[in-house]
């Protein structure tokens, strides 16, 4: 129990730190994302302890998303970034495992959010998908983006391991205890897809140095 209340802690000081930054001027916030990118280039272990801190909020955020709407948004959210990362992937890694995987993950996230839309296009779901990422999402993208090829592979299937890692428990703790069925039946469908993507990732990422 008290491991779990510091956890808490931790993500909702990482989620204050976020929100902080999201009152400065635009001025300040360009001035401020050029620093990041300039840090996330020469310092590989910056940008890493961000995508860990963003992994943590994500998975607290993960066990708490328990409203349709919550849902709807989390999920089209993942695929999003899951898309974009992928992409990126495809063009920049150098391993053929990962080239292979991130191929996949645009495939079955491509299929996933055609699913969900066709789902809310029934009107089972009283929800609507966002129309772009999270800020968390997108400075994941933008730690990708920074990633020079000797650290390149590495931070995307760290980055993958834990982004499936957040699906699962997002998919699970709907199926166990979502407020809509027609939901439960997606999640219940799409939860064998995301475990088999989080086990790849765990092997690809445990067979590089």
């Amino acid at each position: 129990m008290r491991a779990s209340m510091l956890f808490a802690a931790s993500a909702l000081a990482a989620c204050a730190l976020t929100m902080g930054a999201c009152n400065k001027t635009p001025a300040a916030n360009s001035a401020a994302d050029a620093a990041n990118n300039a840090a996330a280039t020469s310092n590989p272990a910056a940008a890493a302890a961000e995508d860990t801190t963003a992994a943590a909020v994500g998975a607290a955020s993960a066990a708490t998303t328990l409203t349709a709407a919550g849902f709807v948004t989390a999920a089209a959210t993942s695929d999003m970034y899951e898309v974009a990362a992928a992409k990126i992937a495809a063009a920049k890694a150098t391993s053929p495992d990962v080239k292979k995987f991130a191929q996949q993950m645009i495939h079955d996230h491509t299929a996933s959010t055609a699913k969900l839309k066709a789902l809310l296009a029934g009107g089972a779901v009283a929800a609507a998908p966002p129309g772009d990422m999270d800020k968390r999402r997108k400075g994941l993208i933008n730690n990708l983006n920074m990633a020079q090829a000797p650290d390149f592979d590495k931070t995307y299937m760290d980055q993958q391991v834990a982004a499936h890692q957040e699906a699962i428990t997002l998919f699970k703790g709907y199926t166990d205890h979502g407020d809509n069925d027609a939901l439960k039946g997606f999640t219940t469908a799409v939860t064998p897809t995301i475990q088999a993507h989080l086990d790849m990732a765990k092997q690809i990422r445990g067979a590089m140095k």
